[in-house]
């Protein structure tokens, strides 16, 4: 897995092996990333289920300011530092190593509403992680924050404090973004 853009372009990162993580392809980041190329230069990322941190690297190498990664998975956790590490990163970068839904709670006590962008990917099947994030999220978005969630086709996560913007899919993949409605 590489980075595609910005100031570590081409850099190869560490991955967890076996098939517990899903990384967001490539194709994907970049379809992303260019929808909102725009909002991604000094702003606050949380990286949510983040895996081996694939995003959350892509959004600090284009310009974010700072991102909290998540995970509860501590093989994932060592990965993430790996690569933070690898591209001396650690000053712009948080590791939370708990469950989405407790580290936002954890965060929201933390900073409040610091976050401008939220990345969530968690294991498609597993619905309850989509809500526990979700349900939290309003205490840490900033207003005029964008919340994107990767999802199956199957399912659209109910996000009911934000404005559904768009929906894109890429094969088996879907990217929803929510907007929280009120100017950054």
């Amino acid at each position: 897995m590489r980075v595609i853009a910005g100031e570590f372009k081409g850099r190869t990162l560490h991955t967890l092996p076996g098939e517990r993580s899903r990384p967001t392809t490539g194709k994907v980041r970049e379809a992303v990333f260019s929808r909102i190329q725009h909002l991604v230069p000094g702003s606050t990322w949380l990286d949510l289920c983040a895996g081996h941190g694939g995003m959350g690297i892509e959004a600090l190498s284009r310009g974010a300011k700072f991102c909290w990664f998540v995970d509860n998975y501590p093989p994932a956790c060592r990965v993430i530092a790996r690569n933070l590490a690898l591209l001396s990163l650690d000053a712009r970068a948080g590791i939370i190593c708990a469950d989405a839904g407790k580290a936002c709670r954890r965060l929201a006590k933390s900073c409040g509403r610091c976050i401008d962008i939220v990345y969530l990917d968690p294991p498609y099947r597993q619905h309850d992680v989509y809500a526990d994030a979700i349900r939290n999220l309003p205490l840490l978005l900033v207003p005029g924050g964008l919340l994107i969630v990767e999802h199956s086709a199957d399912y659209l996560p109910q996000v009911e404090f934000a404005r559904q913007a768009v929906t894109r899919t890429y094969g088996s993949t879907v990217i929803s973004y929510f907007e929280m409605g009120e100017s950054r």
